[in-house]
């Protein structure tokens, strides 16, 4: 593999914040839209990859590490906007999109609101629900893990040490733990308020308004495989593929088989 390229770092100034992005490589725009409660920094281990084929733009989504924290809530449709407007501030007029579990969700609704400029999108692990389906897993998912009410005027995940963390997921990579925690605890109202935003995005409704070309990876551990076949048929222009050997994250987990599969599917 050639040697990693040169990243020139950026800031938009929006009216509630500034949003921060890299940019990385030479090629057709490929955007990176990362997972709720993460950051960039998920890409980190295929970035250079990618860079060798695609002019890169790699987001921290509002309220996460280096992006501000906006001063009202968002919806799924208002990080589609920062997405735009990041677009418009760079000069892209259609983009690629790889996006990661809840940035899966902001890549639909871009490709179905915007779809003159969404051209191809991969994405891993894709959140595929409606309203009833969304409620049902904000009560009995979500919420019981927010136990500590009393740093916020809402309920958020609390910061657990490293021992406690490892004893509820034996598997859990350190330094993916370390930068989680790290965003935790500058962010966790506004992630808090993302998670619960996202289970009131209807996916099923707009999974087969979607035209672009469409690539579903899942690692083979992932819980949201159990409604893979759904966004499969929904999806019309959709293929997938399974990784063996991953709880949830490919691009992680099996970066250079991520790698490899995406560009391959991009370049088709």
């Amino acid at each position: 593999m050639k040697p990693p390229l040169e990243r020139t770092e950026h800031y938009i100034s929006r009216s509630d914040g500034r949003l921060y992005y890299y940019k990385v490589g030479e090629g057709e725009p490929l955007l990176f839209l990362h997972n709720i409660e993460l950051s960039s920094f998920i890409w980190e281990k295929v970035i250079d990859e990618f860079a060798q084929s695609f002019t890169c733009y790699v987001v921290d989504m509002p309220g996460h590490d280096r992006s501000e924290i906006p001063p009202h809530s968002y919806l799924m449709e208002d990080y589609s906007q920062a997405i735009i407007d990041l677009m418009d501030h760079a000069g892209i007029g259609a983009s690629n999109i790889i996006a990661s579990h809840g940035g899966g969700i902001i890549a639909i609704d871009l490709a179905v609101r915007f779809p003159e400029r969404v051209l191809r999108m991969i994405v891993d692990g894709l959140p595929y629900w409606d309203l009833e389906r969304g409620k049902t897993l904000w009560e009995k998912f979500w919420m019981p893990r927010l136990t500590d009410t009393t740093s916020y005027d809402i309920p958020v995940k609390p910061i657990e040490r490293w021992e406690e963390a490892l004893q509820l997921n034996p598997g859990l990579d350190k330094k993916h733990w370390e930068k989680e925690l790290s965003i935790r605890k500058r962010s966790a109202r506004w992630i808090s308020l993302s998670l619960e935003a996202m289970t009131k995005y209807d996916i099923e409704a707009m999974g087969p308004r979607v035209k672009a070309k469409t690539f579903l990876v899942y690692g083979y551990g992932d819980p949201l495989r159990r409604t893979e076949q759904r966004a499969l048929d929904d999806i019309v222009n959709s293929i997938h593929l399974v990784i063996e050997g991953v709880r949830s994250g490919p691009h992680w987990e099996k970066p250079g088989e991520f790698a490899k599969v995406s560009i391959d599917f991009l370049k088709d």
